[in-house]
């Protein structure tokens, strides 16, 4: 009989708080304990999560928190990072605080919490309604929830902050830790707040616990983490790296310059393949054009991506986790967060900004361990869309004078003041506040409810060499991944895990370019799905 084991907790990841469910099974969540035997942590992940065994490292893992310890888990997609802190959460008491940028993660995750787990959860996110937030937060302070999910934006808010700093935390989890490093491939600003919060959690809460998880770090990244997240007086940040191989997972790249080629080799391909199917796009553009597309070929197929509304986001979601939408084309939006194990493949439309960020993407698929495919439809003239995104993302000198200036008045503004004043791009002002408060340029306060903020008075200019570092790594990351794509690589999943910290990662045997397969694929002329995907020019 085959065991079930802990990597499907892998799929409790998501985001919408289920109303009134919190509350309603707060009374018959687990009860604190005192100490945690082997007998407990059995005897919960069978009767609560309903698994038989863990999978390798999960339980050196969740015996290390409860035990009192600090990680960083770095481990691949499909490894069931979840589960190292849902069930710690149902055996700790108090509240496991939860940050993540993913809303899609919060959504589904939240579902599985309150309805299949039985574990109260909620979240804070800006994709939910202000009653929706609001409730989450009275529920959390009365000690109904047992989790709790915020993204690292909602830290900013001076009164939000102290509301989650006097919550009786006993875990912080930091999702996609590698967002805090400036070394990372997706350095977030906003993640400096989570330093912060720590420092005064561990003030009130001596014996907290901390959970890093990231699947994209590398040593350096690995090395800028355990300096952040550790802090001064906190317990060591102990790291469980595992190997970053999928066997499951079979990689190809194919060739196909031009808009016009990927469309006609997509409406080929997809019927041809075994659903159901993620086509990550760059641009919200794209996922329009490639699903509608894709329609007009007779192939169910719908676009996401985050300009969506937020119900219609929400339903989306759930029909492609029904199996109502047998392919969805996305931006990451939503592919980061989905829970939905059994994707049997997962196509990059265009190609992305780094490996580390394609690995993270790609291994979405086969998460139930089944064969599953990754494949990148490769224009090298894609690659002016992610110099566009590194480009465009990096502050200017102008930008923080701009902020600066704009914040001189009788009026302190708040974000959205700051905004209109300036006429910079929203994500850009975001950005340059968080870095003019985190240098000591701009103070923050609530004023009546809303935050604004004021000149501190601080003499010189910002320092931004986190910003040409960020500028450095991105570029390099991309010429990294436009290499893979090239092709000159020896083996395109070895290629992954060493860019992740794998240097002894051998050559897999099964991705197009160990087999080599140098010529474009002849779809009409292919055998099974799994032979027709294989190619590369």
């Amino acid at each position: 009989m085959r065991v079930k084991t802990a990597g499907a907790a892998e799929s409790s990841r998501g985001l919408s708080f289920s109303r009134g469910g919190a509350a309603a099974r707060a009374k018959g969540a687990t009860k604190p304990r005192v100490s945690h035997t082997a007998a407990d942590i059995d005897r919960v992940l069978r009767e609560q999560f309903g698994f038989n065994g863990f999978r390798p490292g999960q339980r050196e893992s969740v015996e290390a928190l409860l035990a009192g310890g600090s990680l960083l888990c770095i481990q691949p997609t499909g490894y069931g990072k979840s589960l190292l802190y849902q069930l710690p959460a149902a055996l700790l008491g108090g509240i496991t605080l939860v940050v993540s940028p993913l809303l899609a993660l919060m959504r589904d995750q939240l579902a599985h919490l309150n309805d299949r787990f039985g574990l109260p959860a909620g979240s804070i996110n800006s994709d939910q309604s202000d009653e929706e937030n609001a409730a989450t937060r009275a529920a959390a302070a009365e000690g109904a929830l047992r989790l709790l999910f915020v993204s690292p934006e909602h830290l900013d808010h001076v009164d939000r902050f102290e509301a989650l700093a006097g919550l009786p935390v006993k875990l912080v989890v930091v999702d996609e830790a590698h967002c805090i490093s400036t070394w990372g491939h997706d350095f977030r600003p906003a993640y400096r707040q989570i330093v912060h919060l720590l420092r005064a959690l561990q003030a009130r809460h001596p014996a907290l616990r901390v959970l890093g998880l990231t699947a994209t770090a590398d040593e350096r990244v690995e090395a800028d983490i355990r300096a952040q997240l550790q802090g001064p007086g906190g317990a060591p940040l102990v790291v469980h790296r595992s190997s970053m191989d999928r066997p499951n997972l079979s990689l190809a790249v194919v060739r196909e310059p031009g808009m016009a080629r990927k469309l006609a080799y997509l409406e080929q391909l997809v019927p041809r393949l075994p659903a159901p199917g993620l086509l990550y796009c760059a641009t919200r553009e794209h996922t329009e054009l490639v699903a509608d597309y894709l329609s007009s070929c007779g192939l169910a197929a719908a676009a996401y991506h985050a300009g969506l509304d937020p119900e219609h986001k929400r339903r989306l979601q759930d029909d492609f986790l029904a199996g109502r939408h047998p392919v969805i084309a996305a931006t990451n939006a939503l592919g980061m967060g989905i829970d939905k194990s059994d994707l049997r493949y997962v196509i990059h439309f265009d190609v992305p900004g780094s490996v580390t960020a394609y690995y993270q993407e790609v291994g979405r698929a086969g998460r139930d361990g089944a064969p599953a495919r990754g494949i990148l439809l490769f224009d090298p003239e894609d690659s002016k869309i992610q110099e566009h995104f590194i480009d465009s993302a990096q502050p200017q000198p102008d930008d923080f004078a701009a902020v600066l200036a704009a914040v001189d008045g009788d009026e302190p503004p708040g974000l959205t003041g700051l905004k209109v004043r300036t006429g910079l791009h929203p994500t850009r002002v975001t950005v340059v506040v968080a870095e003019l408060v985190e240098q000591g340029f701009l103070r923050k306060r609530s004023a009546g409810g809303k935050q604004v903020y004021e000149a501190t008075g601080r003499a010189g200019a910002p320092e931004l060499g986190r910003y040409r570092d960020q500028h450095e790594v991105r570029t390099r990351e991309l010429a990294a991944m436009l290499a893979y794509g090239r092709a000159e690589v020896d083996c395109l999943m070895a290629t992954l895990r060493r860019a992740l910290g794998d240097r002894a990662a051998a050559v897999c045997g099964r991705c197009s370019v160990c087999r080599g397969q140098r010529s474009s694929v002849d779809v009409s002329a292919a055998a099974s799905p799994w032979e027709l995907t294989g190619g590369m020019a």
